[in-house]
């Protein structure tokens, strides 16, 4: 004979989701910071590449340019669009869920009064 066991006496589905304001402006704060460092980075190689250019002039110095713009420049540029994105969505997030933060704020002065 099978046995019905009710949700509430097992308690597989219980659990407690927290979403917290500061974390959400931290990350965004984190992410946005580091989108900065990888821009200043791509700044200081992009540099560099322009004065290896003029002294790798030749048809291997410009293969070997076109490597470095493929192997490092590209990936950077496309992680720097990520990290932004993330950035972005953590900040829109947290717009998002500012009236949640703000009548959790009201309830709790609520309950201390």
């Amino acid at each position: 004979m099978a046995q019905f066991v009710g949700f509430e006496q097992i308690n597989v589905f219980k659990q407690n989701v927290v979403i917290e304001e500061e974390a959400f402006s931290q990350a965004a704060a984190e992410f946005e910071e580091l989108a900065a460092k990888i821009d200043s980075l791509l700044n200081e190689i992009n540099e560099m590449m322009d004065d290896l250019k003029t002294g790798f002039d030749t048809p291997a110095g410009h293969k070997f340019i076109q490597a470095c713009g493929n192997t490092l420049v590209d990936p950077l540029e496309k992680q720097k669009i990520v990290v932004t994105h993330i950035s972005e969505n953590l900040n829109k997030a947290r717009t998002m869920y500012q009236s949640v933060f703000d009548e959790y704020r009201e309830v709790v002065n609520s309950m201390n009064e």
